[in-house]
């Protein structure tokens, strides 16, 4: 029968060995930020320049770029659970272990492209019952009532369906990690057999996170607002998608406003990216070391550290 996790003496282990890391996580955290959405936001630049190139030319160079930030984006990913593991595990990690996927950038790659084929799989066959279903319930339902209570069951359906395949595969780019010589496909199926009755668990220590992000949002959403209403007449006389412009500011609002929803976010998460990040890797750790010696991270376990 499985414990349960203690994530509060989990969360207080990341947050002590965040602390004691060196360089300053904050540090890392800033660097990793800037290697990531920060080359990202300068490919999109790039590609709305057009940069000399022809118009037939621009969508195929657009695609391109984006797809090659994509793939950079996932081993730099890969680095930074490399970094929270190794931080967990009060080992030496500092600015270089960022780069360290790219030492097996193919298979982080591979990884990926694997788990992306194996969620769309478990969608599909998730998706088509349940569209069937609703489908022939919508038949009978006539109301507008009726009609938005189907709404809102697909979309709770979809978003715990999409949680539960996530989680499946959690603990990939960590065997990887520790098991490189294993494979991408090994880490995919360990993850899958390690996360096989612990998905709850998981799911409740990531949602503990989820208050935090939403004073992150709403910090964003402020700023937004404080631009949006001032220009809110003329988006309306103008016939503009109000939904689309919200849930992407940057196509209505100046540049300045963008970067300023950005930069008032950036305190925050250079605190709790790297402190959900160490957590996650303390998760993969207690379940490693599991079945050799109770961790701490377990009810039924001691209080004492993971050497």
């Amino acid at each position: 029968m499985p414990m349960e996790v203690n994530r509060r003496e989990l969360k207080a282990r990341a947050r002590e060995r965040i602390r004691a890391s060196h360089p300053a996580f904050w540090k890392v955290t800033l660097v990793y930020l800037l290697l990531t959405s920060g080359v990202a936001a300068v490919a999109d630049l790039a590609g709305a320049a057009r940069i000399g190139l022809p118009p037939v030319h621009l969508d195929t160079f657009a695609l391109f770029l984006a797809l090659l930030v994509t793939l950079y984006t996932m081993v730099m990913g890969l680095g930074y659970q490399w970094w929270a593991l190794r931080t967990y595990r009060q080992q030496s990690a500092g600015y270089g272990t960022l780069i360290d996927g790219f030492s097996m950038a193919g298979r982080v790659i591979l990884m990926n492209v694997i788990i992306f084929f194996s969620a769309l799989g478990w969608a599909v066959a998730f998706a088509l019952p349940s569209s069937l279903v609703l489908l022939l319930l919508s038949g009978l339902l006539s109301s507008g009532g009726g009609m938005l209570f189907l709404y809102l069951l697909a979309m709770g359906g979809t978003f715990l369906g999409s949680l539960w395949i996530g989680y499946r595969y959690a603990m990939a780019p960590y065997l990887l990690i520790d098991h490189p010589e294993q494979g991408a496909g090994a880490a995919v199926r360990e993850s899958v057999a390690m996360m096989k009755g612990w998905k709850w668990e998981f799911c409740k220590l990531d949602l503990s996170f989820l208050g935090w992000h939403l004073i992150n949002a709403l910090l964003s959403l402020a700023v937004t607002l404080v631009f949006a209403l001032p220009m809110l007449p003329a988006l309306l006389e103008s016939g503009a998608d109000l939904a689309r412009i919200l849930m992407d500011p940057s196509l209505a609002l100046p540049w300045t406003a963008v970067l300023l929803s950005s930069l008032i976010q950036l305190p925050l998460s250079l605190w709790l990216k790297p402190y959900q990040t160490v957590t996650f890797a303390g998760f993969y750790q207690a379940r490693v070391t599991q079945s050799t010696q109770p961790p701490p991270v377990w009810e039924a376990g001691d209080p004492y550290g993971i050497s």
